[in-house]
């Protein structure tokens, strides 16, 4: 049966300006600069494991750990929270306001409208809290402790999504999907209705490919991918 109100949006790039987990981890760091020398550090180890594709993850799991080394659950929260407030204090611009306006018009329309994204749940919950949005319900990426540190638990990317959404009370398929990125292909395959969000060349290629449709863009980040 189709869950003709059910709208699935991505976060990062779709409504965000930014990839929003890898620059909270950055800035996480960057707060302690021993942590970011271990990074360095490691480096020379690290660097060409991202040329193999079973590799390739590996270096960015490894900042994730030293990031959160020695934090707890709580401490990270907090910090999540303070890195949303001290980019809102900037002025930064976090979210695409087209983007919004239509997530907006969906909730205005009655429709039951969920974000699905692969960015840490803490981090992407403040920053919707500071934009208006915390009531837009979020299903995202979480963590588990690990030898000190933090690494991936459950990953809300690429087909993971449906069954994360599924356990939420989102099953497909949805009416509608907003995405960026090819990734989000399977969320695709189960959506009646969808919109790429400023795509890459790549993106839209390999989507077209797999669905043989022309892909319907929306260049809310500025220029569209060139047809």
């Amino acid at each position: 049966m189709l869950h003709a109100d059910v709208v699935v949006f991505d976060f990062d790039l779709t409504l965000t300006r930014w990839e929003t987990a890898a620059r909270f981890f950055k800035a996480a760091l960057r707060a302690q600069p021993w942590r970011m020398a271990v990074v360095v550090l490691a480096a020379p180890v690290l660097l060409p494991l991202l040329a193999l594709r079973r590799t390739r993850r590996l270096p960015v799991r490894f900042a994730v750990w030293m990031a959160t080394f020695g934090r707890s659950g709580t401490q990270l929260d907090r910090l999540a929270q303070a890195h949303a407030d001290a980019v809102f204090a900037a002025g930064e611009a976090v979210f695409i306001e087209d983007a919004v306006a239509c997530l907006r018009t969906h909730l205005a329309n009655g429709d039951r409208v969920v974000i699905a994204t692969g960015c840490w749940e803490p981090v992407a919950r403040a920053l919707l809290a500071r934009g208006g949005l915390a009531e837009v319900p979020l299903v995202a990426s979480t963590l588990r402790p690990w030898l000190g540190g933090w690494v991936s638990d459950q990953h809300c990317l690429g087909p993971n999504k449906i069954p994360l959404l599924t356990a939420r009370g989102y099953p497909p398929p949805w009416a509608m999907a907003y995405t960026d990125h090819h990734a989000d292909l399977p969320l695709l395959r189960n959506s009646a209705q969808w919109c790429l969000v400023s795509p890459k060349p790549e993106c839209v290629r390999r989507i077209e490919q797999a669905l043989q449709v022309r892909a319907p863009i929306l260049p809310w980040r500025g220029q569209a991918a060139a047809r």
